[in-house]
């Protein structure tokens, strides 16, 4: 059933199930009827939602800049909120400060939180990409010239260096995390493997992915084309099992699919930086560190949340939590995060603090 939504006198509909917005109720059937047979986003459907020209012509994600100003303004009423709400549990019983002293704790809490999820200065990986962007290039799945109009008309200093041949070790953070998604996905996606040969789609499905007739920016028009076709990284049959594994067990806040379900660009994305990883020596765990990294800058406001559950319900330090865990559908899918995040903190009768994830198109 769609959701119905009036805001400033005009109505919108949107798909419960993938949180797109659309003008009229025939489309959020489509694509609410498309999710849940398909469990995925359909390319063609959501190139009509709210915001369709930015879903043509960019990555609809985050200005992290922004977002984080915003959490951390929304971050004080939240405390404010829940120290007053709360005032007579035993957890703010035992604190011994004044109001004051426990507001100016909980928003260094809070920044804490922030700082932990989403550090400043990222994370610092030994992934090298080397010469991986340049055989995208020259097997059709990046063109240039479609690269440039994304970025219009000239392609940032950051991408080129990746393009020209990058051996330095990634860095994780707000400036490169968007980059690096336009570089993944499209790795994801073409990278020849033998257990891609187990996606739980069909060929005639894959035209009308998020993910693969999402991408545009090949010689071909459509992504479909280039899936599992380029031989950009050999895995050893070791290594494919490792990603297999992890790829199967991790998941992302846009979808119930698991990264190996390649229905989306952070799917993909995340696929092929596991992919890379792996042939580099990542051990299992490592990958799956690896993967809540890139989540985190790729969906902060709902790991930021996360890491708020688990302090304020579970009394979980971030620094503590089994990266497998929080990749896990319990918390990273779209239904595990609404069941067991959203819904909790919801109990507490905090203020809403908005979540929303990139989106799963160009």
């Amino acid at each position: 059933m769609v959701k119905e939504i009036k805001k400033e006198n005009k109505v919108y509909y949107q798909c419960e199930i993938c949180g797109y917005y659309y003008d009229t109720e025939g489309l959020a059937k489509q694509c609410e009827n498309w999710c849940r047979e398909h469990k995925s986003c359909n390319s063609e459907i959501i190139k009509q939602s709210i915001g369709k020209e930015e879903i043509n012509h960019q990555i609809f994600s985050y200005n992290i800049q922004q977002l984080l100003i915003g959490v951390l303004l929304g971050g004080v009423l939240v405390f404010l909120f829940f120290n007053f709400k709360l005032s007579n549990s035993p957890t703010t019983s035992n604190l011994s400060q004044s109001s004051n002293q426990q507001t100016n704790f909980n928003q260094e809490l809070y920044q804490q939180i922030i700082n932990q999820v989403l550090p400043l200065e990222g994370f610092k990986t030994r992934l090298v990409l080397g010469d991986a962007v340049k055989k995208m290039v020259d097997c059709g799945v990046i063109d240039l010239e479609k690269m440039k109009k994304l970025y219009n008309g000239q392609i940032p200093e950051y991408l080129q260096k990746l393009i020209n041949g990058y051996y330095e070790p990634l860095v994780i953070d707000q400036e490169t995390a968007n980059y690096l998604l336009n570089i993944f996905w499209p790795l994801g996606l073409s990278n020849k493997t033998e257990f891609n040969k187990n996606i739980p789609f069909s060929e005639k499905d894959l035209p009308y992915l998020a993910s693969t007739g999402g991408w545009w920016l090949g010689k071909k028009d459509n992504g479909a084309g280039y899936f599992n076709k380029c031989e950009i990284i050999k895995l050893t049959p070791k290594q494919e099992e490792i990603v297999y594994e992890v790829a199967q067990n991790t998941f992302r806040p846009c979808c119930d699919n698991s990264t190996f379900a390649q229905d989306c660009n952070h799917g993909s994305a995340l696929l092929g930086a596991l992919e890379l990883a792996a042939s580099q020596g990542y051990t299992k765990d490592e990958l799956y560190k690896l993967a809540l990294q890139l989540n985190s800058f790729w969906f902060p406001q709902n790991y930021v949340k996360i890491a708020m559950y688990l302090k304020l319900v579970e009394n979980i330090d971030w620094q503590n939590v089994d990266p497998k865990e929080i990749m896990s559908a319990k918390y990273s899918s779209i239904s595990g995060y609404l069941q067991n995040v959203e819904q909790k903190l919801a109990k507490l009768n905090l203020p809403e603090l908005q979540s929303s994830g990139g989106g799963c198109g160009l």
